[in-house]
């Protein structure tokens, strides 16, 4: 019966949020499916850990299991899946939408950073050679210049309201100093075009949303080599580039998506439980370098008026 109740839960509240205004696109998912048992379970234990994060202590432990259950079959399935050529458009938006499921619901795992950023770049490999062309499949308005299209368009007739001057101060202060931390191309390469994109957030914050976004190809444009050593827990530049990454799209996407927030529901909460992991690995010598990602994160999660920043 539970599975019942996380099909239904999917089709109502955890379907992914994106593409934007995308709910059309995950109802004809779901009537493709029943062909696709990596999908199914994709699904399912998406919405498990979805209905997890808002359940009771003992229903959390029942969800929480079935998810990684649903996780586990339907990772091992698509890579079954992934190992024949790809047969056709269908089998192709299927295996585009359980990679996307798999993704978002590494978002909702508090403990699933990692396994994040490899489904990010499971996305990029999936719609790029195991599937037809992507500009015919039913996720073609999420391309990176689709994304940034619906994005505009969801903001059309706002106010394009920059984020705080003395809130973005502080961030570049902060990623500035890992800068002495950097060493491989990908990390000073990630760091630059942060600093970057952070700036914009002064004038526009849609405009820093767009350039955040486009952040997420670099995951999937990575050498291997590059990717798991940046991926690498024991890489700290890495993961203090991280935190404070995931912080500034927390921060900036409550403004430039704040039209659909809601469908984005324990965003910051996973983005606190991220940040808090990656402070309580990192040795005591990097401590000055998480510092102000971390205060700042606890003063996100208890303070919602923001009326005062963490010095």
């Amino acid at each position: 019966m539970d599975d019942l109740r996380f099909f239904q839960h999917f089709l109502l509240h955890a379907y992914p949020p994106l593409p934007i205004r995308g709910v059309a696109v995950w109802r004809d998912v779901a009537a493709l499916c029943h062909s696709y048992d990596y999908l199914v379970h994709a699904m399912l234990g998406l919405a498990a850990s979805h209905l997890s994060l808002g359940a009771t202590t003992s229903s959390r432990t029942s969800f929480t299991a079935q998810a990684f259950e649903h996780r586990v079959t339907a990772i091992n399935l698509l890579n079954q899946a992934l190992s024949e050529p790809c047969a056709s458009k269908a089998e192709g938006d299927a295996r585009f939408a359980a990679i996307m499921s798999l993704t978002f619901q590494s978002s909702y795992m508090p403990e699933g950073m990692l396994d994040f950023l490899s489904m990010i770049r499971g996305c990029t490999v999936v719609s790029h050679s195991a599937m037809p062309a992507f500009e015919d499949s039913m996720f073609r308005s999420f391309s990176l210049e689709g994304h940034i299209e619906s994005l505009r368009s969801l903001n059309q007739g706002r106010e394009d309201s920059p984020e705080d001057e003395g809130l973005v101060d502080a961030f570049l202060s902060s990623i500035r100093a890992v800068g002495a931390l950097c060493r491989s191309t990908m990390e000073v390469r990630f760091l630059a075009a942060f600093e970057a994109v952070v700036k914009t957030a002064k004038i526009s914050a849609v405009d820093s949303f767009a350039g955040l976004s486009a952040f997420y190809m670099i995951f999937g444009q990575a050498t291997n080599e590059d990717f798991k050593a940046f991926r690498d827990p024991g890489n700290f530049a890495a993961q203090i580039l991280l935190a404070h990454f995931f912080l500034v799209e927390y921060m900036i996407g409550a403004i430039a998506l704040q039209p659909i927030m809601g469908s984005f529901p324990f965003r910051k909460e996973i983005t606190v439980a991220w940040i808090r992991a990656i402070a309580d690995k990192l040795p005591a010598e990097y401590d000055q370098h998480i510092r102000w990602p971390l205060e700042f994160a606890e003063f996100l999660l208890n303070d919602k008026s923001r009326g005062a920043l963490p010095e």
